[in-house]
Order: structure tokens, then sequence, then C-alpha cells
């Protein structure tokens, strides 16, 4: 390594003597801008400086995972990537314009986001296995919705369909509210809804939970059972949520600041705003972080393929 280069420089100081940019590749209100502003409240008090927020949304999250990609690699510019930035994007987006694996030194895994198999509130099914003998039954007469092609709400749906072997019409939507009013309006027969942006709904009885696509039960919802509990299995189709520097980020830097996140997730405000905004911590460290994120490109990977899915323009 030259004396004189940035990676010598950044080796040589104290670390961090200056703000660090968080940047939130999705516009501000979000989930991912929600966790990012609570954790950083906490970060700043154990790393002793500011954690700015700094939301660049667009392309599916891509280009602020971009931006950081091309920012120099002394830690003071990192993303809070997700599933779609870190896992979806790299089958969904052609010529993505950075390398998911290579372009970033993973920090940490920090939580998840559970999708609950919802479905019209008068559709004749109590179970995930009922909803599946009906798709059986009548290939192709359900619709699904979605809020949006590529989305995760897609994915988890299309990851149903290839394990469970149904059939069903996909009619994806500008986000979640207006997917959300259209379920509750029978105009939707079911869907995976994050339980975030449905929680109100499933409690007023408007809608009706059948399942949670997750390893665990949700605290929320302590009686709807997983799907592997209701007799399917492998479909978990968690949103997540994870820091990533740019590749080459010295590894000293990463431990500080997954350290920071380890602590911040144990903090009584983050805990709060986590379980107010049906969020899962799921701490991962930084050893951890490779195998799982390389899974997750496979997986989803798989599935891009056999459903043929393409995100929106």
């Amino acid at each position: 390594m030259l004396l004189g280069s940035p990676l010598a420089a950044a080796a040589q100081e104290r670390f961090p003597s200056r703000q660090i940019t968080v940047v939130v590749p999705y516009p501000p209100g979000g989930s991912v801008d929600l966790v990012a502003r609570a954790l950083g409240d906490q970060m700043a008090q154990t790393l002793g400086q500011a954690i700015i927020i700094e939301n660049r949304g667009g392309g599916g999250g891509a280009i602020g995972a971009l931006a950081v990609a091309q920012a120099d690699p002394d830690g003071y510019r990192v993303v809070l990537g997700t599933q779609q930035t870190h896992g979806t994007n790299d089958a969904l987006i052609p010529n993505l314009a950075y390398k998911t694996i290579e372009s970033f030194a993973p920090i940490c895994g920090v939580c998840t986001v559970p999708h609950a198999l919802v479905v019209r509130r008068d559709l004749k099914v109590s179970s995930a296995a009922d909803l599946v003998a009906m798709l059986k039954s009548e290939p192709g007469k359900l619709n699904y919705g979605s809020t949006g092609n590529g989305s995760s709400s897609h994915l988890a749906a299309e990851l149903f369909k290839i394990k469970t072997g149904v059939q069903a019409v996909h009619v994806p939507y500008r986000g979640g509210a207006p997917l959300v009013q259209d379920m509750v309006n029978g105009i939707v027969d079911f869907g995976f809804v994050a339980v975030a942006n449905i929680l109100g709904q499933i409690e007023g009885g408007l809608v009706r939970a059948i399942a949670i696509a997750s390893d665990r039960r949700v605290p929320q919802l302590p009686n709807v059972p997983t799907l592997n509990e209701a007799g399917v299995a492998d479909v978990n189709a968690d949103a997540w949520f994870a820091y990533f520097a740019p590749a080459r980020t010295p590894s000293d830097r990463i431990a500080l600041i997954a350290a920071s996140v380890e602590k911040a997730l144990s903090a009584d405000p983050v805990r709060e705003a986590f379980r107010l905004n049906a969020v899962v911590s799921h701490w991962r460290p930084p050893a951890d972080m490779p195998a799982f994120v390389a899974a997750e490109v496979k997986k989803w990977a798989e599935v891009v393929r056999l459903s043929g899915a393409r995100a929106d323009p």
C-alpha cells in the first residue's frame, strides 16, 4: 500500500473523526427510512459522531446503492441496503450498474420485515392449505396483488406459486396503499403484504391473514401460523435490511460500525420503533453476511428465472 494512497491515510486516521452518512436508497417515510433514522440516533451516541441520513430513491434502490458503491472506501458513507438492492436487483435489472457482491463490504444485518399471506375477508378459505387447494381446483381463476413488478411482495407470491405448483393472475400496484385498498374492497383475492402495511386492516377484520411467510411468527399476530407450520415449506420471504460499505473499506471500521448497530438494536427507542412498525430485529454479524447475501442472490435469481418476473421500469 502506498503511503500517499487514500487507504493508507484512512488507516492512520482515528475513526470516526467526522460525521457518517447513511444512504437510504428509497424516499423518506418508508420502513427503510424509519429504521435508518431510529438506529442512526443511537449509533451516533456510540460512535461519537453525527449520523446523517441521505435519501436517494429511484431504480428499485439501485441509484442509492450505486452512490455508495462508488464512494471512497473509508467508512464514512454506507448504505442501508435491502433484499431488493442486494438480493433481487441482480436478477431483475439488466446491466445493473453495481456488482451486488463485489462492489460492497457487508457490515451487518439489522432486521426483517415479515410478509403476511392475506386474503379478502369473504374468500372461503381458513388456512394456507385451503388456499392452495382452491388454487389447484380452479387454476388461474383467482388473482393476487403485489406492491409492484419485481417487488418483495411480488416475488414472495412467485416463490409461493413455485413451491406449491399453483397458478393465479398477478395484479401489480404502485405501492402498498392501493394494494391494501383494493384487497379491502374485495377486488384482490390474496397477496403477500408486509405486516406493517396491512396490520390495521387485519386487526379491523377488513382482510384476513392466514399465514406468515417467515421462519417465525410475528408478535403483532401471534395466532397466525407460519407457512411452514401450515404445511407449506420453504416459502420464507422476509424483506431484510443490512448495512453495506464500499468494497475495500478497512475491516476495523466495518467492525466499529457493526458494533454500534448491535448496541443500537437493544436500545429502548429502537425496540419501540420496531414494535410499532412490525419490524423484527435480526442481527447478523459481519462474518455471516457474505454467505447470507450470496445465498439470497442465488435464491431470488432462481425465482426470477422460473417465474419470468420483471421489475417496473
